[in-house]
């Protein structure tokens, strides 16, 4: 049976706590978290003058309460009543005292409802706003009529002081807004401005003084603001003993603000559009978003979303049609960097933190024929821009990638299964280095190996047909070629590794063709798949056993020319002889077959070969395009 300590009675478990309680007891509702948390973000470094992406140590939470300030004053720079605010100035020392003014003012005036003047409604009461109404366009950052108070709530003692012009009035708050010591009465003034000073209450947090980090996110802030509210002249001062500096902010337009992100984008390839709505700005370069809403500073939701999807729908369909390469919209997502700035009408976010719009994109604006755009013209200017270039060059290293995952899997199953295995004839020495292996198209060629050869170095396999011509290909590609799959087994190559001989099953690749143009053929195709491995090049392992296309006897005594031309030459001695031509291999007398075997006369390919071969010859016969070049040379006679 429990025992009766432990029980609570239903007041005990049940509770109920004011709001202002609640925002204390449950701040991440409201504020964000209130721990310290690591982030990779863009930070101002006032050394360097350029904003730094770096991983940072921060309190969101922290943040949260003074970017709520400073966000009540672009709200008011931004109000066509305004009464002429045009300066904010932010000062913010490492023990939490922050002092936040402008030149508007707020209106010193008594509200009926509440019964106080309204800075005291509208700094120190809960759920107090004038954006309730939603029948009206907001174009501010505010939505939730917290804001301001949070910072007041968090805050081991607040004041505002404000004057309209005609009036100034004074009001203090101590113990997290819980206490109001100083209601102030109005005195006349003829100046107007809002001066807000405030002592942060560490012990809401899990810091005890604010790092030299955050303070550069809040100078980064007060440059956000300056960039999204154009003409508002920001000075922001980090007041401190020993790393006090003051800084001043003012943009005449977007671009210079863009210009602090100099080591991540290139000013100069900018490809940009705006409209009554939005200005957004295109870089071929990175992988950023930097995004504004209402002139805050806002990177994520649907805002982003939008203009992302109309250009990555616009790139794919280009390198898809353009390029012939199967690209989807997601995967050039991230090929580009994009800084937008946009106003919307009564802004929703994830949270209070206001970091993630959720407005619907139908919804931006309260015009009924609203439809979010993006031009075509600028869509054209995109496909035209190095983000094209960006794309392919990612392309080709994942395909890159691909292929060496694809080698990896193809070496492993090297030398355990032929496809055509009957097309093999192998030896029976155990002796790597007297073992030839010889390449032979078609059964007659086959059929006077098998008679001639010697069974104990000699093995054999045979092609079907002409080789693939296989010029540009990748090795994933080539083995899915029957022939090269077979002869790269059984020679034990490997893809992408190196082939030195004491690794390989033989001695020597022999090509054994015929001596003829069709027989050519065959070779340079041969040579052009065995230069994918150049150390059969550098070991000299790629021979041709040459074999007579011409045979002249006379009596016993025989000559056997290998090409036309020496033929010709000798053609005056040979009146009494008689002239054989040799078709092929299999046309080949056994005897002549017999000697070719046994007294090889090889033509060895080696590495200075190939560096003419292989970047002209081979170019010439198989690349693409060099049809009529090739009729040409094989008209002529070998």
């Amino acid at each position: 049976m429990m025992d009766k300590k432990y029980l609570k009675t239903i007041e005990e478990k049940y509770k109920t706590v004011s709001e202002l309680e609640h925002i204390l007891l449950r701040s991440g509702m409201y504020i964000g978290s209130v721990k310290e948390e690591d982030k990779t973000m863009f930070v101002y470094n006032s050394e360097d003058n350029k904003m730094e992406l770096k991983e940072t140590k921060y309190v969101p939470g922290l943040l949260k309460i003074i970017d709520e300030v400073i966000s009540n004053s672009c709200d008011e720079y931004r109000r066509k009543d305004n009464l002429g605010l045009n300066e904010l100035c932010v000062t913010i020392s490492k023990n939490g005292k922050v002092n936040i003014k402008d030149n508007g003012g707020i209106p010193v005036v008594h509200h009926k409802e509440a019964g106080c003047y309204l800075p005291e409604f509208i700094f120190g009461m809960l759920r107090t706003s004038s954006n309730y109404n939603d029948d009206e366009d907001r174009t501010g950052i505010g939505t939730n009529g917290l804001g301001i108070k949070i910072a007041n709530i968090f805050s081991t003692d607040f004041s505002v002081k404000t004057a309209d012009s005609k009036n100034e009035i004074n009001v203090i708050w101590k113990n997290n807004m819980k206490t109001i010591i100083s209601r102030g009465e109005p005195k006349k003034s003829n100046k107007h401005y809002t001066n807000i000073n405030f002592n942060i209450d560490f012990s809401k947090f899990d810091i005890d003084e604010l790092s030299d980090e955050f303070i550069d996110i809040i100078e980064k802030r007060c440059i956000d603001a300056a960039a999204a509210n154009l003409g508002l002249n920001v000075v922001f001062t980090f007041d401190d003993e020993q790393n006090g500096r003051t800084s001043r902010w003012k943009f005449k337009n977007f671009n210079n603000y863009i210009s602090l992100f100099d080591s991540y984008v290139d000013i100069d390839e900018c490809i940009t559009f705006s409209d009554d709505m939005k200005s957004v700005w295109v870089f071929p370069s990175s992988n950023i978003n930097i995004g504004f809403v209402n002139g805050a500073e806002c990177s994520k939701g649907t805002h982003i979303k939008a203009v992302r999807s109309e250009v990555n729908n616009k790139l794919s369909e280009y390198v898809n049609k353009k390029e012939k390469i199967d690209v989807t919209p997601r995967q050039v997502d991230s090929k580009y960097s994009l800084f937008m700035n946009i106003n919307i009408s009564n802004p929703a976010y994830n949270s209070q933190t206001k970091e993630e719009l959720t407005t619907p994109i139908e919804k931006f604006s309260r015009d009924e024929n609203y439809t979010f755009n993006v031009p075509d013209s600028f869509l054209n200017k995109v496909c035209k821009s190095e983000i094209i270039e960006t794309i392919l060059d990612w392309y080709k290293q994942k395909t890159a990638a691909e292929d060496k995952a694809q080698i990896r899997k193809l070496n492993k199953l090297a030398g355990k299964k032929l496809l055509r295995s009957d097309k093999f004839i192998n030896c029976t020495s155990k002796k790597r280095e007297e073992k030839c292996l010889y390449i032979a198209e078609g059964a007659s060629a086959v059929a006077g190996f098998r008679a001639s050869r010697d069974p104990q170095t000699q093995a054999c396999y045979e092609m079907r047909g002409v080789p693939l011509n296989c010029y540009g290909m990748t090795p994933v590609q080539i083995m899915k070629n029957q022939v090269f799959s077979d002869l790269v087994n059984i020679i034990g190559l490997k893809w992408g590794e190196s082939n030195t001989p004491d690794k390989l099953n033989f001695n020597k690749i022999v090509i054994n063709s015929d001596m003829d143009p069709d027989g050519n053929h065959i070779a340079g195709l041969l040579i052009l798949f065995f230069s994918y491995f150049p150390e059969l090049f550098e070991n000299g392992i790629v021979c041709r056993n040459l074999s007579p296309i011409i045979i002249a006897e006379k009596g016993k005594s025989s000559k056997s020319y290998y090409t036309m031309k020496e033929y010709k030459t000798d053609e005056k001695n040979l009146s009494s002889y008689t002239i054989k031509y040799i078709k092929g291999l299999g046309t080949l007398p056994n005897a002549f077959y017999k000697d070719m075997m046994r007294n090889p006369h090889y033509q060895v390919y080696t590495t200075s070969d190939m560096t003419d071969t292989v970047h002209s010859v081979l170019r010439h016969w198989f690349a693409k395009g060099n049809a009529s070049e090739r009729r040409e040379t094989l008209s002529q006679e070998v």
